[in-house]
């Protein structure tokens, strides 16, 4: 007898959910806490950086006449930055928009979907780079401006484009390049220590860190074998009897010289060569040094249909403007 069979059937709908699951749901931390300051009425632009003079420990005689007198603004300098101008360009077809109607979207709302995930790309572009060691850039024939990222900011030494006074760069004990498989306890209280020899604040920092540096630093709180002397490196944790949960997880560092915020990025040293050492990548600063100087915040324009379908441009204009170097610190290490 014939019978009908479910791999010969003729008709059968497709059975397709309403909805498109999207697992990339990264976020973007330093575009969050960075300050937002007034529009840059220039591609290049600058502001003024100072320090106060060391302490002077001399007495004065009691019939001294003042005959040598101090400059209050020599140690003032000038940093530079560039603006950079970036964009996605959505463009969907006049069928794909008018006519398809697509599971987890539904009809004419195609070019609204484009648009909406441009302006998220956008973002984690913006992100990609104010964490990367990009250097700024003067526009020059077909090479566009750029501006300069946290990787390049944060140096001991002299950039390329408009380089940082030396007496405002970062000190080279403010910049690691231990490996994170290495990394110890003293590593980041001498990182900590360097940033407060050169501020002389113990306020709250942030730490915007690669999974692989952060893994690092929640083990400071496990124990350790110490090859070398044979011994166990041992620190105890203390946790309730009646949980069942096995918390290890390190979310502020509260060190000798600061305490600090730790979040997660996977956005850092996008131009590394390597996933390896763009997870083990670290910044160390207070976002009151950070600013971000808007020439156009992310917006949409619609650009004209001339026939083939919806199409527009999703752009901004922005700088990364560091307010002082010499108060940052890098986790620089290439795994």
């Amino acid at each position: 007898m014939a019978e009908l069979l479910i791999t010969n059937q003729v008709g059968a709908r497709e059975d397709l959910a309403d909805l498109i699951a999207v697992a990339d749901q990264k976020s973007t931390p330093l575009l969050s806490m960075a300050k937002k300051s007034k529009e840059p009425t220039n591609p290049l632009f600058s502001w003024l950086v100072d320090a106060m003079n060391e302490p002077v420990l001399n007495g004065v005689l009691s019939n001294q006449d003042a005959t040598t007198f101090a400059n209050q603004a020599a140690n003032r300098a000038r940093l530079y930055g560039r603006i950079q101008k970036m964009w996605r360009l959505p463009k969907v077809d006049d069928l794909a928009e008018s006519v398809s109607d697509v599971a987890g979207i539904g009809r004419k709302r195609e070019m609204a979907r484009s648009v909406t995930r441009s302006l998220q790309e956008l973002a984690r572009d913006l992100e990609s780079v104010f964490c990367s060691d990009q250097d700024s850039t003067e526009q020059s024939g077909t090479t566009p401006y750029k501006t300069r990222g946290l990787g390049s900011w944060i140096s001991n030494s002299a950039q390329s484009d408009l380089p940082v006074p030396a007496s405002q760069r970062t000190p080279s004990a403010s910049i690691t390049n231990t490996a994170t498989t290495a990394l110890t306890e003293s590593n980041l209280q001498n990182v900590l220590q360097s940033i407060y020899e050169q501020t002389g604040s113990q306020d709250r920092l942030i730490m915007v860190a690669g999974p692989s540096l952060k893994k690092a630093i929640t083990n400071f709180t496990r124990f350790t074998v110490n090859s070398t002397q044979n011994v166990f490196n041992l620190r105890q944790t203390a946790q309730a009897a009646n949980s069942d949960r096995l918390v290890s997880n390190i979310s502020f560092y509260e060190g000798d010289f600061s305490t600090v915020e730790i979040v997660t990025s996977l956005f850092l040293a996008a131009n590394a060569s390597t996933d390896a050492e763009k997870y083990a990548r670290g910044y160390v600063m207070s976002p009151d040094h950070l600013m971000l100087r808007y020439g156009r915040r992310p917006r949409f324009q619609e650009l004209e249909d001339q026939g083939g379908g919806p199409r527009g441009l999703v752009d901004a204009i922005v700088s990364l403007a560091v307010m002082s170097p010499k108060a940052m610190a890098k986790f620089n290490a290439t795994a």
